[in-house]
């Protein structure tokens, strides 16, 4: 590891913490501060290296690609909750072995993001936004147990019941419900279903929409088939 290389990450440091104190909107202000945590661990690792090569007799031939690691996103996870938070349960095998200050979590009112660094010589990230309701981020932390990270979410409403942990996840099962329903109505239940999905279109937020109008271009392309079908017999 050379001192140009740590040169050239103090200066990239230094550029993204200038642009975090120009971000005005929060989700970009958490991805640069992610970001931003990223670069001191691997300024801190690189300095470290360097600093232990200084005082062997024969220095290793430092490596391309020293300090980079792979970035993985984390999607399984369980959650529960109690009467004050919402506990959710994330599985990383090893987690126990990195240091605390190695596995950060930061919380908004609506949304969180955890990022562990260099485990196992990779980062990785779990990001939940549009929670269901408003949570504490004051009150909110997280636990490091064997192969799992724990994070207890403070609900701002203590006792309220959550059936869901995100807003898009409720939209989902809303437009599932319906479907089922209207599979027993005897008006029209294509004109019903198409009412309600405009609905939640009207009142959802992006990747709802997104995921309606899949659906939506998925029943239209099912229902040409069907006529094509119907015409050539």
């Amino acid at each position: 590891m050379s001192q140009a290389n740590i040169d050239n990450l103090q200066l990239d440091l230094e550029e993204l913490r200038n642009l975090a104190a120009q971000a005005k909107r929060s989700k970009v202000q958490q991805l640069l501060s992610i970001d931003i945590r990223k670069l001191e661990t691997d300024l801190l690792a690189c300095k470290q290296k360097l600093e232990a090569s200084a005082t062997t007799t024969k220095p290793p031939a430092p490596v391309a690609g020293d300090c980079k690691r792979y970035r993985v996103e984390l999607k399984e996870y369980a959650w529960d909750q109690s009467d004050k938070f919402i506990k959710i349960f994330v599985t990383v095998k090893d987690v126990q072995h990195v240091p605390e200050e190695s596995v950060n979590a930061e919380f908004t009112a609506n949304s969180f993001n955890l990022l562990i660094n260099n485990l196992n010589n990779k980062d990785f990230t779990f990001v939940v936004n549009h929670l269901l309701f408003p949570i504490d981020p004051e009150k909110s932390y997280r636990k490091l147990k064997s192969d799992m990270v724990a994070i207890y979410l403070a609900k701002a409403t203590q006792g309220q019941k959550w059936a869901h942990l995100t807003v898009t996840a409720k939209r989902l099962q809303e437009i599932k419900d319906e479907r089922i329903a209207l599979k027993d109505d005897s008006a029209d239940p294509q004109a019903g279903l198409m009412k309600v999905m405009q609905q939640l279109y009207d009142s959802g937020d992006s990747e709802t929409k997104r995921m309606i109008n899949k659906a939506w271009h998925q029943s239209q392309n099912k229902t040409n088939l069907l006529d094509g079908g119907a015409m050539s017999e």
